[in-house]
């Protein structure tokens, strides 16, 4: 059985299989093996999603190898290719407007400035409308905290400094 490792800290891993769709059968006589091994305290096995949770206090990475060659299995170093940033196109269009933006007005306005500028109007509005707790205090809020960003973070969340 081919796994890698999905998650580890010591004392507990988690181990994920390679193969889809996963074999119940083949799957609960490897956990069986994996779970008869010398130092491993606790084991769960969930052959719908093809992981295996080992609690394995003392034992370390090098002895987990062991046991699940021992056992039939072999432990593959992660080749599997991150899955895209689903957004990323959505950046790249946002991006790309921002440019074109800035070109139009010779830099005076921008994809950031004038989105406050919409966020603000509409904290305006509900003001107004005499909605000022909720929606106004709300939309002010994020039309200020969109002045917060360092240049070029519109689209992340503000990063704390450690110090």
């Amino acid at each position: 059985m081919r796994l890698c490792i999905a998650h580890q800290i010591e004392g507990r891993t988690r181990l994920r299989a390679l193969e889809r769709p996963v074999d119940g059968a083949a799957f609960a006589e490897f956990a069986e093996r994996l779970a008869a091994c010398p130092g491993v305290d606790a084991l769960d096995a969930r052959h719908t999603t093809g992981s295996l949770v080992i609690e394995h206090p003392g034992m370390d990475a090098l002895e987990l190898n062991g046991c699940v060659a021992q056992a039939g299995g072999v432990i593959e170093t992660a080749t599997a290719v991150a899955p895209a940033d689903p957004l990323q196109p959505v950046r790249n269009g946002t991006r790309r407007v921002d440019t074109a933006l800035s070109q139009l007005t010779a830099g005076g306005l921008d994809a950031r400035t004038l989105t406050f500028m919409v966020v603000f109007g509409m904290a305006v509005v509900q003001i107004m409308r005499g909605q000022v707790m909720v929606p106004a205090v709300s939309l002010l809020f994020y039309a200020f905290d969109l002045l917060r960003l360092p240049e070029g973070q519109s689209d992340q969340a503000p990063q704390e400094s450690g110090d």
